[in-house]
């Protein structure tokens, strides 16, 4: 860890020395808050479980970052991000030890688009050059669990790939084509000792499609995104997960109201605030984890904006729909899930580069599964948080 910090601030150096000779910029945000959860598990004799805490990137992922780009003549352009995650409450690492885990790209852009290559975030969410899923809620991709879409969308995705191919079109009247695929992680062990190799079948690799048209107050983006699943020898070869959302917003500079819908396939579920996380939930738990992905559904959200008192408040509503599907899960046939999420917020900007906000947000899962010693569970939950973000 401390080599990975040397590492940095040499880097840092590097660039700040040579800023002055090549179009290179120093970068980030810094977001504190202090947040209160509470969930109701819904379990017979156990309380309410409450939290009080600081945290770190509630509004958006604390971060700093270097990019740059150099004229290639011709009308080419090639250039580069390299962007750090971090916890501003502690100052430690944000991306499972990564020194540039948010993004690592190199790319060429010219009349035909722009090609990039490295770890970026995936076209259906908030975080990288690339994401056009922010079209779909006025929370973006969520404010802490406030407004989140990874609890409607269905999960099984990470919000960032390494080894990925990632390509964007020309402006075309309005319309813009995406395309990604990662080829997996570099090889690794996980927990059970299974060994995964990029580009092989032993890791996931996932992959996007996605257009986006913007005229005038008008914003909308359809995406189609799917994980091939990794297979190991000798089991059998598991369904890949697929997702399609569609979405957009229109601002009418009074509201901007925001509306979107997405079918899910073979996903894993999220749970809002560890609501199963529980010793007599646990089989729930497993379940839902990203890892037994075989839930089918669906989930429609609707969102407003609106300027007020010299800031913006937002709100939304969201609701998911899924059943259990799957050879292999007898024993859990017939097992749905229903959820609605509500979420309000307000930020207000104190300059230019700094903003202070307020958030608040329910949810209520439905959870029916006709096991023997199971039937219902109906958890939910409450969060808010207020916080300070200033960016450089």
């Amino acid at each position: 860890m401390f080599k990975k910090t040397l590492i940095a601030l040499a880097a840092l150096g590097a660039v700040a020395g040579t800023a002055a000779a090549a179009d290179v910029t120093i970068y980030g945000r810094i977001d504190t808050s202090l947040r209160f959860s509470s969930i109701d598990h819904d379990v017979a004799n156990m309380d309410d479980e409450t939290s009080f805490e600081m945290a770190s990137g509630n509004y958006t992922g604390s971060r700093v970052g270097i990019k740059g780009a150099e004229d290639l003549g011709n009308g080419l352009k090639g250039g580069f991000v390299l962007e750090n995650g971090f916890d501003a409450d502690d100052g430690s690492y944000d991306s499972n030890e990564r020194l540039f885990g948010r993004e690592a790209i190199v790319y060429l852009e010219g009349d035909f688009g722009k090609l990039a290559a490295g770890r970026m975030g995936i076209l259906n969410g908030s975080a990288g050059s690339f994401a056009i899923g922010g079209n779909f809620n006025p929370f973006t991709t969520g404010w802490g669990d406030v407004g989140s879409q990874t609890l409607l969308w269905g999960a099984g995705f990470s919000s960032r790939y390494s080894n990925m191919l990632t390509y964007a079109s020309p402006d075309f009247a309005g319309f813009k084509v995406y395309a990604q695929y990662s080829f997996g992680d570099n090889t690794n062990t996980d927990d059970a000792g299974v060994t995964h190799e990029e580009g092989k079948t032993t890791t996931d690799r996932y992959y996007a499609v996605g257009v986006t048209y913007n005229n005038g107050g008008l914003s909308l983006a359809g995406i189609v995104d799917s994980v091939n699943e990794q297979h190991i020898r000798g089991t059998e070869d598991p369904d890949d997960t697929l997702r399609v959302t569609l979405g957009g917003t229109y601002d009418f500079g009074v509201v901007k109201p925001y509306l979107a819908a997405a079918y899910f396939k073979d996903a894993g579920m999220s749970s809002f605030m560890d609501a199963y996380d529980t010793t007599t939930t646990g089989t729930i738990n497993n379940l839902l984890d990203n890892n037994n992905g075989d839930w089918d559904g669906y989930a429609v959200s609707l969102g407003a904006s609106v300027p007020a008192f010299g800031g913006t408040a937002h709100a939304m509503v969201g609701y998911m729909d899924a059943e259990l599907q799957g050879a292999g899960e007898e024993d859990y046939q017939g097992a749905d899930l229903t959820r609605w999420i509500l979420g309000v917020g307000y930020e207000y900007p104190l300059s230019k580069r700094t903003l202070v906000y307020a958030d608040a947000g329910y949810f209520k899962d439905d959870f029916d599964w006709t096991a023997d010693n199971w039937g219902d569970r109906k958890p939910e939950g409450y969060q808010a948080a207020v916080g300070l973000v200033h960016y450089f």
